[in-house]
């Protein structure tokens, strides 16, 4: 008996409470032009009605796992780990479950690696869409296609922000995987994403697809909004600038200019948001020790 190939991309969607957008979402994936890979989906114990959303498409032909937590992770990212561990495919799409995409999405993310065999990770621009799909904001810098070397990304750009901000936007070789330690990102609430991609990039070629294939969901539900009221991005950002700074060979001048950048960032902070932040006045203080030893 001929044995199974595995397909060449293993898209991985971890799911929280987002009954509400599932089967658009699912839909939107299952609806690829490119149609070589398997659908894992992973459902951290939802409250909502998300099991019986799922249920309807246990026996779609591309769903390859459909697996439901009898008890709340706590974190997507252990849902990312669980999924990387199963993934068969040589390339891996982690697809948010309140996201869209376009049905062109993989397609033309994989015509770019199979151009541009030296890439490890592609990912399109984004529209930003609200909770009923209407598009609130597309990212200017996002506008044109580019090249990027991963250490030069690392150094100049996720030493102060993410621009990956979506995982939904992104494919990437699963070889990757092997220069990733999940044991930090899994304690981050927030910007465990922006630590991934520093692990995975380093050492390889980005290519940011200039069509906005992605569509990014911005509403009061998903977890970026409430994160960035407690002003998570300064206090995880922090670590991970610190992580680049121990593990990447930086020259005195290059620190200090990643040093000026999160001082720009910090003085560009809205002040009265901060006053508001859901922060006992012990966090409180702790959010700016950090923040201005950083630029010390």
């Amino acid at each position: 008996m001929e044995e199974q190939r595995s397909p060449r991309v293993s898209v991985i969607l971890p799911n929280f409470n987002h009954a509400k957008y599932l089967a658009d979402r699912i839909d939107s994936i299952l609806n690829q032009t490119y149609g070589d890979f398997e659908l894992i989906i992973l459902d951290d114990a939802s409250k909502d009605t998300s099991m019986s959303v799922l249920e309807a498409y246990k026996n779609h032909s591309k769903v390859s796992h459909l697996l439901f937590n009898q008890k709340n992770s706590g974190s997507t990212f252990i849902q990312w780990e669980k999924g990387l561990k199963i993934a068969k495919g040589e390339f891996i799409w982690i697809a948010e479950s309140d996201d869209l995409s376009e049905p062109t999405f993989l397609e033309k993310c994989m015509e770019a690696f199979m151009l541009k065999p030296e890439l490890g990770l592609v990912y399109s621009a984004s529209t930003w869409i609200d909770h009923r799909d209407k598009p609130i904001h597309e990212p200017d810098h996002e506008n044109s296609s580019a090249d990027f070397d991963g250490n030069y990304l690392i150094k100049n750009e996720l030493s102060v922000g993410n621009p990956i901000y979506n995982a939904s936007s992104a494919v990437f070789k699963k070889e990757l995987l092997n220069q990733v330690d999940f044991s930090p990102i899994k304690k981050m609430r927030y910007t465990g994403d922006w630590l991934f991609w520093t692990m995975l990039i380093k050492d390889t070629k980005v290519f940011r697809i200039g069509q906005r294939l992605n569509k990014f969901r911005r509403h009061k539900d998903n977890v970026s909004g409430e994160a960035e009221k407690e002003g998570l991005q300064f206090i995880e950002g922090y670590t991970i600038s610190q992580y680049i700074f121990k593990n990447h060979d930086l020259g005195w001048f290059e620190k200090q200019i990643i040093k000026a950048k999160w001082a720009k960032k910090i003085a560009l902070f809205n002040k009265s948001l901060v006053q508001n932040l859901d922060f006992k006045s012990d966090t409180r203080l702790n959010f700016y020790i950090q923040l201005f030893s950083l630029i010390s």
